[in-house]
């Protein structure tokens, strides 16, 4: 019998910046976390941040509670690659979620800081501080 065990990541952060994607209506959403950075796609019509703006990022195995005032996607672990020598080695995970892409890049393993594995399921939450 396989055991799935819940894992919730919180993670503190804050918009360091917007950019257009590379595709029509595609933005990219830059934030700055304590350990990690993260940059995830979000399509225009659906935009509810600004920059300098403090968010949560809730990454969990488990459907969170969510309401309109918060950006929720589930989709996988694709990959997570190891760039540099091991001085200077940075280390960026990918996750889909069905087209859109979270990258989060750190000097540390994303993965191996919190036990997740490629091809996880996972549901990723980027929610408003002011807003509990």
């Amino acid at each position: 019998m396989m055991e799935i065990r819940s894992q919730e990541i919180n993670l503190e952060c804050e918009i360091n910046g917007i950019d257009k994607g590379s595709l029509k209506n595609l933005l990219v959403v830059k934030l700055v976390c304590k350990d990690f950075n993260i940059n995830f796609d979000i399509l225009e019509s659906i935009n509810i941040f600004k920059e300098k703006e403090k968010v949560k990022v809730f990454i969990s195995n488990t459907r969170p509670p969510y309401t309109k005032d918060d950006f929720c996607a589930h989709g996988y672990v694709v990959t997570e690659l190891k760039e540099g020598s091991s001085e200077q080695q940075k280390f960026s995970a990918i996750i889909s979620l069905f087209g859109l892409l979270v990258k989060i890049m750190g000097k540390e393993s994303f993965l191996k800081t919190y036990g997740l594995n490629v091809m996880d399921h996972i549901y990723f939450c980027v929610r408003k501080a002011n807003i509990s």
